[in-house]
């Protein structure tokens, strides 16, 4: 089963009532799940904090990919052994070296419309697969058991 989340540096343009949403931790945009009290999510950190489910590695973001290793280690050292990395399909060869003997699950993005469960022999957690002009990126999620529930 997969559901569509979406995220955006400004929050109030995704549509309302979405079934999930991707939050960023930290950085400029920093933006809270409560905003959409019904949505499943997962939070993405821009810079690199461990206690963020999802590290964003790309320009802007967290850079270079080596830092990954450096983020995968703290949150292993905080008892968060799930490790999901973001990034794009030119990136990905040097972020699968850095995170060479951890577990880990990819998050990718195609920008493109294309939405491959496997690529490049991963299996895919979840793809961002536009970003609607800017306003908000929509993602498909693979992995529903993977998003936190919303507190009732």
């Amino acid at each position: 089963m997969s559901l569509i989340a979406y995220d955006s540096a400004r929050p109030w343009l995704i549509p309302s009532n979405p079934a999930a949403v991707f939050p960023y931790a930290d950085g400029h945009y920093k933006w809270s799940n409560a905003e959409f009290p019904r949505a499943r999510f997962r939070y993405i950190t821009a810079l690199g904090n461990p206690e963020a489910d999802i590290i964003d590695i790309e320009p802007g973001c967290v850079w270079p990919p080596a830092r990954a290793a450096d983020w995968a280690h703290r949150r292993l050292e905080l008892g968060r052994p799930d490790l999901t990395v973001y990034t794009d399909r030119d990136n990905l060869p040097e972020v699968r070296a850095v995170m060479t003997g951890f577990t880990w699950h990819l998050f990718l993005s195609t920008l493109d419309g294309s939405q491959p469960a496997e690529y490049d022999g991963l299996h895919v957690r979840a793809v961002q697969f536009t970003d609607r002009k800017g306003l908000y990126d929509m993602s498909v999620v693979f992995d529903e058991g993977w998003l936190n529930v919303p507190a009732k």
